[in-house]
């Protein structure tokens, strides 16, 4: 999928859950750390939006993992927690940033490269509903983070 489609996904996805928690909906912080995380995976792609940012880093993760390779794991979210301290003083950090990081993996799980999930294995999981940066995409997107973001802002009004 492209930023912009992770960046509403990842948002949504923290608006939803955190209504559901009963946490602040507006919260600046928690909301860019959805994006953020929504965004991270991608930094082991030197042309993605966040690889473009940070060539530093992205240049050589692209080359040692490739694309859809460590970023795309459940070993790069358990990294996320253990290095934003997981220990019920900072999940008000931690919870956003994974809940947006997440978004990203389910996400890319639908389109047709998949990724491989128990990075180091091989194994790609993929369940190919739609191409990337295609109208199918825009349009999934626009669906899943409407709904989303009804059902968080359904019970303020």
């Amino acid at each position: 999928m492209m930023a912009g489609s992770h960046a509403l996904i990842g948002s949504a996805s923290w608006l939803y859950l955190a209504h559901g928690m009963g946490l602040p909906l507006f919260d600046p912080v928690a909301l860019g750390l959805a994006v953020a995380g929504s965004l991270g995976p991608d930094i082991d792609h030197p042309k993605s939006w966040v690889g473009r940012r940070l060539k530093f880093i992205s240049v050589p993760l692209s080359k040692l993992f490739g694309h859809r390779g460590l970023t795309h794991s459940i070993v790069a979210v358990a990294g996320c927690i253990a290095v934003l301290r997981w220990d019920g003083q900072q999940w008000h950090h931690t919870l956003p940033f994974v809940i947006g990081y997440a978004s990203h993996l389910a996400a890319d799980l639908i389109t047709p490269a998949g990724l491989c999930l128990a990075w180091p294995l091989k194994r790609t999981f993929a369940f190919p509903l739609i191409r990337t940066g295609s109208f199918a995409e825009q349009a999934l997107v626009t669906v899943v983070a409407g709904w989303l973001f009804a059902q968080a802002l359904g019970s303020c009004g």
